[in-house]
């Protein structure tokens, strides 16, 4: 459980770190008015990124372009708790808007330190972090005229 909670914390401290080194700012790069798209590559890099900890054992994202909904969903290891389902749903968040922001099309600004960027101002969000064995951990909901997600813990 410790090098494993090692690894993952390593992998937020890189995510912050890559957030709070971009020099880009909303000033700089005008955000864009068209739907940002999320395609396979960066869906496909985003989970790769994710599944690189050894407490989470599969990761999913889902896009409605119709709906404007972003759904991510993470089956961790047993060893996470309530705690630790939040952290991972929130970089799971920054993790896939950091991916769309390099997409030069998009013209998105990147998540920096309390910022989810610019993807969640298009798309609303929702987050559910459960256990392999199925028990719901932690669900997030975050729609575009909110800043910060709202949690939901597991009883």
């Amino acid at each position: 459980m410790k090098k494993s909670l090692l690894v993952f914390m390593s992998l937020v401290a890189s995510l912050s770190i890559l957030a709070a080194c971009s020099n880009t700012t909303k000033e700089q790069k005008p955000e864009s008015k068209a739907l940002p798209t999320i395609n396979e590559r960066i869906q496909k890099e985003t989970k790769e990124v994710m599944e690189q900890s050894k407490l989470i054992k599969d990761t999913d994202i889902t896009v409605d372009q119709k709906k404007k909904v972003i759904s991510l969903n993470v089956t961790a290891s047993s060893d996470t708790n309530s705690d630790y389902a939040e952290v991972i749903g929130l970089n799971f968040a920054k993790t896939l808007a950091i991916g769309a922001s390099t997409e030069k099309e998009n013209n998105l600004h990147k998540p920096e330190n309390d910022s989810l960027g610019a993807l969640y101002s298009f798309y609303d969000l929702n987050i559910t972090v459960k256990q392999e064995n199925g028990k719901v951990l932690a669900k997030g909901k975050k729609t575009t005229n909110e800043t910060k997600i709202t949690w939901e813990r597991a009883q």
